[in-house]
């Protein structure tokens, strides 16, 4: 992620300008398809016919027409592992690339180049039954798709199709047609191993219609394939092969959701040839980015026209306009982290979704969904066999996981929880809760995940310790409404606004409370909520930008695409950098307690093993129970920040777990947090470590008893009871016995809180709440504190001034700009 910017920049281009010469070569591949020698050796033959990648029926009809793996309803509570409605699957893409190696059975003859043409014998063309004059279409080749380095997500490549080349007859019958074109499908079922249905009927009316153009049998015949066929089909009269563009996914399974897959604008026609006519089949993106961004990805199509007399020989060929390729989709993935991230979620065919981004810039960096499908499969187009094997797999591979899955938060919703807490002055960091095993709200029990009570405890120990007694508390004090309103103020209950069909989850309000259970928000579900489970429902997409907002203090825009290129690799767009989407100075005294407690969750709590060898890492672990109550599974989560101090990455993994599988967040998902992050080791450090040539600066301690008292047992005094980092007020050293590092349990975990039913319970009738105070929505708002390369960041001050309190003006994100040239020297910080 962290190449040079030039270098990765260059390395984009120099991909884009292999595409534009492939296009730049479209008059020659047209000229290959349709050129021709107009020699005739005998009156029964009659003549050679031009070539065209013209669609037809192809007697292979189990095609679906598209698969939509769009934003759909889903209800409440269920997995993302249903499977997404069905509408129509692909046809593919028919766009013509340069003949290689030879493998077009036809010479070519010269171009005209447009030189002005004999006036009788364009008279004699328009006067004779078999001449014709053509203007036809042809279609641009396809932009690619790719990651944040220029690794190729999705491209443009060469296929074939075995065609029919019907000669024209001098006094043609039907059944001489007929009788030659099932000549030539009999060869060709030999050197293909593979029959092809068409009817009398159709070969006639090719033949009536549009003899001067073959007739393709093949959907696709691969590049390697062809190679070893050419030589049969130079041998046949009658067969040729076609080069078309076909699209293809070189990654396949990996990020398929995302990426999406294109599909057939329709078929072309099978009557008289019209004007504009496209040379082959149209595509258009179906799903994900390929939908998205159709637009930028088709480029601008050319014009070729043709001119045959009553022989069929061909009297003018000319390009006139020639097809502008299609731009690129840079996308914000790091495909080799991404590659890691599905490998790692998916051993032991295990379902889940894991997503990883910049807090800084907003950028996506991983957004895996497993199991995933591969696009290939629907290129050209996807059986109906093949189609209802993916539709019908239980664990639901067409489902994007990441991005559509709606889940209860379970116990990630904490952190909120605290927050919402702080900032409406119901607790301070050191108010102590007393916590028992259980708490009764009208005539229902709430349980914690543990039997034993922790008994006074405050926010940041209730944190690490995924305390419920503490979070109920908080839920009763706060109400649901405010509860609610702070889980909007994190993005939760909206879309994400990236150029993907996201799902907006769930948050309810009073009004959808009166609609859908006949009363308002009550104590027992403000209690509910407290914990993440009820009827909220979140995407781990979600998740992952409520994280990035806890570790900023502002909610930073996410991006999907780094930049957007016209076909001659122009950047045309770019996001504005660190740009946010919502600030939150109401809480920023509240996240700073959040922190300690999310850090204490890895150092003394149920994420221990998230713990890495190289970085700080602060996280939340959540279980609950999911899906239909018979099917008894439970869902684990792991959802935080890294490094600590100084955040650079919001991650979230999710774990969906089997029919009575029994695991929790801390044993299921934060082992996987920690498996990637350990996987990324170099890439990471490269980017949090701070430059070689910083100097640090001294900062100037107060010595307080407790700091002389850290020191004299670092002199060899009394050995610390508990660890010496752990925040004032984690415990009190007179109302309880503190629990000491090496006697936590090595299965700690709030896996039964999977236990705990997550439907909206009556109780002690609850006033509702006022609501909090409306949060600023300014898009172009700045970032809380100046952070290194602002031009407001003072060099040496170890904690820097919030923008809010030094009244100092938003930054405004500069305009989009070209690439930077590939010997750019970065400018050195004045110190």
């Amino acid at each position: 992620m962290h190449l040079s910017h030039s270098c990765k920049l260059m390395k984009m281009k120099v991909l884009i300008r292999s595409l534009v010469l492939l296009a730049g070569l479209a008059a020659w591949t047209a000229d290959t398809a349709w050129g021709q020698s107009s020699s005739r050796h005998s009156p029964s033959r009659g003549g050679t016919p031009v070539r065209q990648a013209a669609a037809q029926q192809r007697g292979e009809d189990d095609a679906v027409e598209t698969v939509d793996l769009g934003d759909k309803k889903r209800e409440s509570g269920t997995a993302s592992g249903e499977r997404e409605g069905v509408a129509d699957a692909p046809e593919m893409p028919k766009e013509t690339e340069k003949e290689q190696n030879g493998l077009d059975s036809l010479s070519l003859i010269p171009s005209l180049k447009g030189g002005r043409m004999d006036a009788a014998r364009e008279a004699h063309t328009s006067t004779r039954p078999s001449a014709r004059t053509m203007a036809l279409l042809i279609p641009a080749p396809r932009g690619p798709i790719l990651d944040r380095n220029g690794e190729p997500l999705a491209v443009t490549s060469v296929a074939y199709q075995l065609a029919l080349r019907f000669e024209i007859f001098e006094n043609p019958d039907r059944s001489r047609v007929v009788d030659f074109g099932r000549n030539c499908l009999e060869q060709a079922k030999k050197i293909a191993g593979k029959a092809w249905s068409f009817s009398d009927d159709q070969l006639w009316k090719h033949y009536e219609h549009r003899r001067w153009l073959p007739l393709p049998l093949t959907n696709v015949i691969r590049a390697e394939e062809a190679e070893k066929l050419k030589d049969k089909v130079k041998g046949v009269r009658g067969l040729q092969l076609l080069p078309i563009y076909i699209r293809s996914y070189p990654e396949k399974e990996i990020a398929g959701h995302i990426i999406g897959y294109v599909g057939s604008k329709g078929k072309l026609p099978t009557g008289p040839i019209n004007h504009m006519d496209p040379l082959w089949e149209q595509v258009e993106g179906r799903a994900g980015l390929e939908k998205e961004f159709n637009k930028d990805l088709t480029g601008t199509p050319g014009v070729w026209r043709l001119m045959f007399d009553e022989d069929g020989n061909k009297i003018l060929d000319e390009l006139q306009i020639r097809p502008k390729p299609g731009g690129a989709i840079v996308t914000t993935l790091n495909l080799k982290w991404q590659r890691d991230a599905e490998r790692i979620l998916s051993r032991g065919k295990r379902r889940g979704a894991m997503v990883v981004l910049d807090c800084v810039t907003g950028e996506v960096l991983v957004m895996a969904s497993t199991p995933s499908y591969d696009p290939n499969m629907f290129i050209p187009n996807i059986s109906q066999k093949d189609y209802d094997a993916l539709r019908n797999d239980p664990a639901g591979p067409l489902g994007a996981r990441a991005f559509q899955g709606r889940y209860p938060p379970a116990s990630t919703f904490k952190v909120l929880t605290v927050a919402s807490a702080l900032k409406n002055n119901k607790i301070t960091e050191n108010t102590q809760i007393y916590c028992p095993a259980s708490i009764t709200i009208g005539n229902h029990v709430f349980n914690n995940w543990s039997k034993t009570p922790l008994g006074d405890i405050n926010c940041i120990r209730a944190l690490a310790m995924s305390n419920n007694p503490f979070m109920y508390q908080m839920g009763l004090k706060l109400g649901a409404e405010a509860l609610m309103d702070t889980a909007r103020a994190f993005g939760l209950g909206e879309r994400t606004g990236l150029p993907i069909p996201d799902d907006p989850g769930l948050v309810p309000t009073s009004d959808y409370m009166i609609r859908n259970y006949k009363r308002d928000f009550m104590s027992g579900d403000a209690a509910n909520l407290s914990i993440g489970q009820g009827t909220l429902l979140v995407t781990p997409l979600q998740v992952a930008h409520m994280m990035s907002g806890v570790a900023n203090g502002y909610l930073p825009r996410l991006q999907l695409i780094k930049q957007i290129q016209d076909g001659n690799a122009n950047v045309i767009y770019a996001p504005k950098p660190q740009e946010v989407q919502r600030p939150l100075p109401a809480y920023e005294r509240a996240l700073a307690s959040v922190r300690k407690g999310m850090r204490e969750v890895i150092e003394g709590g149920t994420g221990g093993r998230a713990r890495l060898s190289y970085s700080s890492i602060a996280g939340k672990s959540g279980t609950a129970q999911w899906g239909p109550e018979r099917e008894d599974k439970r869902l684990a989560w792991f959802a935080g920040f890294m490094p600590c101090d100084n955040p650079r990455f919001a991650y979230v993994v999710l774990y969906e777990g089997r029919a009575h599988e029994r695991l929790g967040g801390g044993a299921a998902a934060a082992p996987i947090v920690k498996e990637f992050f350990e996987t990324e080791k170099k890439d990471i450090k490269a980017i949090i470590d701070p430059p070689k040539d910083d100097i640090p600066v001294a900062e100037p301690v107060e010595e307080t008893p407790e700091t002389a008292a850290a020191a004299l047992r670092e002199r060899g005094g009394s050995p610390a009871v508990v660890p010496d980092n752990l925040p004032p007020g984690l415990y009190d050293p007179e109302g309880m016995e503190p629990i000491k590092v090496h006697e936590i349990p090595a299965d700690l975990d709030d896996s039964s809180d999977a236990e705990i039913k997550a439907t909206p319970v009556g109780g002690s009738s609850g006033h509702a709440r006022p609501s909090a105070p409306s949060l600023s929505e300014e898009p172009s708002a700045a970032p809380l504190t100046p952070r290194r390369g602002d031009s407001d960041y003072i060099p040496g001050l170890p904690h820097q001034i919030p923008r809010h309190l030094n009244h100092s003006s938003p930054v405004r994100a500069p305009a989009p700009q070209a690439p930077l040239p590939e010997d750019d020297i970065p400018m050195a910080e004045p110190l």
